[in-house]
């Protein structure tokens, strides 16, 4: 992995919201005096996360490290089955700003069955880099997650909105995975404001226009934990 342009860092805001209908949160965005409006088409994300056998990435985002990193396999549409762009992102945290990291894989299916040989597998199958690959060596599945985001864009080009629903997990292990236990969060909303690190500040016109409470949520942390209970 590579050393991140500082001037690919974005600020995020997390909001997650339990208590108001999706449909009105959306319309609080479409009021924002930032003029959001949407784009792209709206779509279902898969994620299978990545972390070593002790769980260390798990721990580091419970312990609130400023510098810390999370792996995982991403794809859009249906969740098992054929996929044909997956994509292995590094989410790079620090402090308040962040950033990604992105390397294609080749196309794999996901099926009952899948574990850790399969993982290896698809990794060993794709062109990546040595230092990678060195990142990757003491890693297995960890969690699958599977949400519906909608994509809202500024009308000055600075700030975008993601609005996440229908948030399911599935706890994965390293061997002969089902994909029959899951947790599910139907009445939660999760939405992120961001904005580029070149951006001295937010306004605060745009992030106190919203009623909802800024919150540290990690999908994964909160993945493991519902289905650890």
């Amino acid at each position: 992995m590579s050393d991140s342009d500082e001037s690919e860092f974005r600020f995020e805001r997390k909001y997650h919201i339990s208590e108001v209908p999706l449909a009105e949160v959306e319309d609080w965005v479409r009021r924002s005096p930032a003029l959001f409006h949407e784009i792209y088409r709206p779509r279902y994300i898969n994620n299978i996360y990545l972390d070593t056998p002790g769980l260390s990435a798990y721990f580091q985002n419970i312990d609130g490290l400023a510098a810390r990193t999370k792996l995982r396999i991403r794809w859009y549409g249906a969740l098992l089955g054929p996929v044909a762009k997956p994509v292995l992102e590094f989410k790079i945290k620090k402090g308040m700003v962040g950033t990604k990291e992105f390397y294609p894989l080749r196309p794999f299916e996901l099926t009952r069955g899948f574990g850790l040989d399969q993982l290896q597998t698809l990794l060993e199958a794709s062109d990546l880099p040595p230092q990678v690959w060195m990142e990757l060596h003491p890693l297995e599945p960890a969690l699958i997650n599977r949400y519906h985001r909608k994509y809202f864009l500024s009308a000055d080009g600075h700030y975008r909105i993601t609005i996440d629903s229908q948030l399911e997990f599935y706890r994965v292990y390293r061997r002969n995975n089902q994909f029959l236990t899951r947790s599910r969060l139907p009445e939660s909303t999760v939405m992120e404001l961001k904005y580029s690190g070149r951006i001295a500040d937010l306004d605060e016109r745009i992030a106190n226009f919203f009623p909802f409470r800024v919150t540290r949520m990690s999908k994964y942390i909160t993945g493991m934990d519902l289905l650890d209970q």
